[in-house]
C-alpha cells in the first residue's frame, strides 16, 4: 500500500524546506528566480491558495483565476500584498477572462515575514522575477491599511499605488 504524504512532508521531500535558499525550477507556467527563500512559501502557497489557484497556477475551474501571466502577479508588488491581506471582491479581469468571485484576505493569518515568503514564492513562479517581496513591505502596506477589514474592490486597487 502506498503511502500518502502530507503537503509539508511532500515539499519537504521535494528539498523545499522552511528556510532553506532553494532555487525553482523553471516551467512551462512559470519563471524561476534562484535563490529565494521561498520554501516557506511554498508551504503556504499550498496550504492556503492551491485549493482554488491550483499548485500549477492555472487555477481550478470554477474557483480562483489563474496565477500564471495574470499582471495582477506581476505588477506592483505593493498591490499584490493589499490583495492578499484584505482580499478582493467583485468581477476581476485576467488575461481575457472576467472572473466575479470572492477571494478572502489572509492579513490575519499570515505574518509580514509569512507573507512576504508567499508572496515571493508566487512572483518567482508565475510573475515577476526579480527581488523578493520583502516583511518590511509588507509591514508598510498592513499599517497604511490601518483598521481596514473589508475587501478591496478592482477600482480601488488601481487608484492606490
Amino acid at each position: 500500500m502506498m503511502k500518502k504524504l502530507s503537503v509539508p512532508a511532500l515539499l519537504l521531500t521535494l528539498g523545499l524546506t522552511g528556510k532553506a535558499w532553494v532555487p525553482v525550477e523553471s516551467s512551462s507556467s512559470g519563471s524561476s528566480a534562484p535563490g529565494w527563500d521561498i520554501g516557506s512559501g511554498a508551504v503556504h502557497f499550498e496550504r492556503l491558495c492551491a485549493g482554488c489557484h491550483g499548485s500549477d497556477g492555472l487555477a481550478l475551474e470554477g474557483e480562483g483565476p489563474p496565477l500564471a501571466g495574470s499582471s495582477w502577479v506581476a505588477g506592483p508588488e505593493t498591490r499584490l500584498i493589499r490583495i492578499v491581506m484584505h482580499g478582493v471582491r467583485g468581477p476581476i479581469q485576467v488575461g481575457d477572462e472576467i472572473h466575479d468571485r470572492e477571494m478572502p484576505g489572509f492579513g490575519p493569518r499570515l505574518s509580514d515575514d509569512e507573507m512576504a515568503s508567499l508572496l515571493s514564492f508566487v512572483r518567482s513562479r508565475w510573475g515577476q522575477p526579480g527581488a523578493p517581496i520583502t516583511a518590511e513591505t509588507v509591514r508598510r502596506v498592513r499599517a497604511a491599511a490601518g483598521k481596514r477589514t473589508r475587501y478591496w474592490t478592482v477600482e480601488e486597487l488601481r487608484a492606490t499605488p
